[in-house]
C-alpha cells in the first residue's frame, strides 16, 4: 500500500461522497447555489473590509478569527464554483459528472468543511465569553467587524450548513481540526517572541495555572463541539433521508459507511 492509499484509508477519505458538496437535504441544487453565492458575497466584502482595516498582513494573520473567517470564504467559494458547474450539467449526467476529476479536491473540501463548522461554533463562544470586553467603546466599524467575524461566521459556517448541507463528519477528522488549532498556538508563541505581546490576553503564561486551564479547556471544548456536531449531522441526515431523495432525484445514493459483521456487510446511512 502506497503512502497516498494509506492516508486515504487512515483518514477514511474513501467514504466521502462528492455529491454532498452541491446538494442539500431541504432545497434544490439551484437554490443551494444561490444561497451560498449570497453568503459568499457578504463574506468577501467583510473579509476585504477587515483586511483593509488591519495595519499589515502580519497583524491580520495573527488572529485566529481572521484565519477561520478566511476558511469560511474558501469553503463558500469552492462550494459555489462546484455548484455553478453542477447545475449547468444535464440532470441525467450529474451523478456521473460529480465523480469525475481528481478526488483530492473533494477530500480537501470535506476536511475544510469539518474545520469550518467546528471553528464557527468555537470562535463565537470564545470571543463573546472571554474577549468582548469594552463593547461600550466600540465604534460602528468595530461593531460591524465583530458581528461579521464573531457572529455571522456562526450563522454562515455552522448554523447555515447544518440546515442546508448533506455533509457528515468523520471522528478521525477531529484530530485534524485540533491539529490546526495546535499549530496556531505554536504561532502565537512565535508572535510573542517577536513582538513581546500575546495575541489574546487569556494566552498569557504570566497568569499562572489559570493559563493552563484556558489552554486545556479550549482543547476539550473543541472535541466536545466536534462530536456534538457529529451526532447532530448523523441525526439530521437520517431524519431528512427520504426528503433528500425527493430533492435530489438525479443522485445515485451510495452508502457512506459499511461494517462487516461475520462476513455480512451492513450499510449505515448518515
Amino acid at each position: 500500500m502506497g503512502l497516498q492509499s494509506f492516508i486515504i484509508k487512515f483518514l477514511k477519505l474513501d467514504r466521502f461522497e462528492p455529491n454532498r458538496i452541491v446538494t442539500s437535504n431541504v432545497v434544490s441544487p439551484k437554490v443551494l447555489c444561490f444561497i451560498r453565492a449570497i453568503e459568499l458575497a457578504y463574506v468577501t466584502i467583510a473579509l476585504v473590509i477587515v483586511w483593509c482595516n488591519s495595519t499589515s498582513f502580519t497583524n491580520y494573520a495573527k488572529f485566529f478569527t481572521n484565519l477561520t473567517f478566511f476558511g469560511i470564504f474558501a469553503y463558500l467559494l469552492s462550494c459555489t464554483i462546484w455548484s455553478v458547474f453542477y447545475i449547468r450539467v444535464p440532470e441525467a449526467e450529474r451523478a456521473h459528472w460529480v465523480k469525475q476529476g481528481n478526488p483530492w479536491w473533494g477530500y480537501t473540501h470535506w476536511m475544510l468543511y469539518s474545520s469550518v463548522v467546528v471553528y464557527s461554533v468555537v470562535v463565537p463562544l470564545v470571543f463573546w465569553t472571554l474577549l468582548s470586553k469594552g463593547m461600550g467603546s466600540w465604534t460602528t466599524m468595530a461593531w460591524y467587524q465583530n458581528i461579521s467575524v464573531h457572529a455571522l461566521d456562526g450563522v454562515f459556517g455552522a448554523l447555515g450548513e447544518l440546515i442546508l448541507s448533506r455533509h457528515f463528519l468523520q471522528p478521525i477528522h477531529s484530530f485534524l481540526v485540533a491539529g490546526i488549532m495546535l499549530l496556531y498556538m505554536f504561532m502565537t508563541f512565535i508572535v510573542y517572541a517577536r513582538e513581546g505581546t500575546w495575541v489574546y490576553p487569556f494566552l498569557r503564561w504570566s497568569q499562572g495555572p489559570i493559563a493552563a486551564v484556558y489552554y486545556i479547556g479550549i482543547a476539550i471544548g473543541l472535541f466536545i463541539v466536534f462530536f456534538a456536531l457529529y451526532f447532530i449531522h448523523n441525526a439530521r441526515n437520517s431524519f431528512f433521508k427520504e426528503h433528500s431523495a425527493r430533492m435530489n432525484p438525479e443522485l445515485e445514493h451510495s452508502p457512506v459507511e459499511e461494517k462487516n459483521h461475520g462476513g455480512k456487510v451492513e450499510v449505515e446511512d448518515v
